[in-house]
């Protein structure tokens, strides 16, 4: 299978996973499924504070700085359920 680029949300996207149907269909880019699969690179531009606390909260707790970012907007996330 080639790799498919993501390349955003679109409308259709988001009404497919808002009815639950969670389908990939052949060629589709972009899509949401439920099969686990490699995670997507995202890059976060933060100042430089808040890059020092990361780190410094990250050191203390013996943590990735992706871990606590990924913990934080996992939780965030959470809070706001796309499917009503």
């Amino acid at each position: 299978m080639a790799k498919q680029k993501i390349t955003g949300l679109s409308a259709a996207l988001l009404e497919q996973q808002q009815a639950g149907t969670g389908a990939n269909p052949e060629g589709a880019v972009g899509t949401i499924t439920s099969e686990p699969s490699k995670p997507v690179v995202q890059t976060v531009k933060v100042p430089p504070d808040v890059f020092i606390r990361l780190k410094t909260v990250g050191a203390r707790e013996r943590r990735s700085s992706q871990d606590i970012i990924l913990s934080a907007l996992t939780e965030y996330l959470e809070r706001y359920p796309i499917a009503s």
